[in-house]
């Protein structure tokens, strides 16, 4: 099988988004230099942000910013992306703050602890603290990294949550599925940098057969709260998220997947550089506002 050929799968917008932030990257590639290139990075491609009022406050004792959105009838709960070792509260501010703008929704991001200072399972126990204490209508939502979270805390507070939007999801061992081949030396995540995260986020310590770790280590997805699934095509991850909607309509679910092609891994960031990754971004946040409005089917 021949390898992709993204000079014709992604457009010129996404290779001028992708040669604009291979020029952040440091020469030196520690984890250090990476989280600080990645920050820059952010900043430099932040947009003029909407008129959304926000504040910061510690919830049992995770940082946390809420936005405030025109008419809340949910809350959306966000977990960023970055692999479990990188991204804060300010990396994803700007997604945050038009995700609540688009959606009218309130939407509360959460700063869990980081690998491999803070290994597995901190940055779940952070999470699920956060869920535990929350006492509204929450969709949990999260882009890579960050939907391995809003999915394995779905699975694990089903009765508690009203909807989940998973984001180019992490959910299963890395290698496990075909696009992780097909798509082995895609644009922004590799397969090998996927090994690599999670090299970081067990910093040693044996792989734990849960789906508090991965959502597809688990063999119950009854019961579950309906979901949004988006997937990038030229994505190692992306059939991942194509089975665990496959898992949650069989076990009885309402599940939609959104299959976004001609876009790669990480394209929340690029929706002011690419038609293309907005006109996803838009699609996200219409099946976050059709989840908030969701009504369980009287049968």
């Amino acid at each position: 099988m021949s390898a992709p050929d993204y000079s014709k799968l992604l457009d010129a917008e996404i290779h001028d988004y992708l040669a604009y932030n291979a020029s952040f990257m440091p020469e030196d590639p520690s984890l250090e230099n990476i989280r600080m290139a990645y920050q820059a990075f952010c900043q430099a491609i932040q947009p003029v942000l909407p008129e959304v009022a926000f504040s910061d406050a510690k919830i049992s004792g995770v940082s946390t910013r809420r936005y405030a959105g025109r008419a809340p009838d949910a809350l959306v709960v966000y977990f960023h992306g970055g692999g479990f070792a990188i991204g804060n509260l300010d990396s994803h501010h700007a997604i945050c703050m038009e995700m609540c703008e688009k959606t009218g929704l309130d939407v509360l991001a959460v700063d869990y602890r980081l690998a491999p200072e803070h290994p597995y399972p901190a940055h779940f126990e952070d999470a699920l603290a956060v869920v535990d204490t929350l006492d509204e209508k929450m969709i949990l939502a999260g882009d890579s990294a960050g939907a391995t979270l809003a999915a394995s805390l779905t699975l694990k507070r089903r009765e508690k949550v009203h909807g989940h939007m998973l984001i180019y999801p992490w959910l299963d061992v890395p290698g496990e599925h075909e696009s992780a081949r097909t798509h082995a030396e895609a644009p922004i995540l590799t397969a090998e940098a996927v090994n690599q995260f999670e090299a970081l986020r067990l910093s040693g310590l044996p792989r734990p057969k849960t789906p508090d770790y991965f959502p597809l280590m688990g063999d119950d997805f009854n019961d579950l709260p309906p979901s949004y699934i988006s997937t990038a095509d030229c994505d190692p991850l992306r059939d991942e998220g194509t089975l665990y909607n496959t898992l949650h309509i069989f076990s009885g679910g309402e599940s939609v997947l959104m299959e976004e092609a001609g876009l790669m891994h990480g394209h929340l960031h690029a929706r002011h550089h690419s038609a293309r990754a907005m006109e996803a971004f838009e699609h996200i946040c219409e099946g976050i506002k059709n989840l908030s409005t969701w009504e369980k089917p009287l049968f």
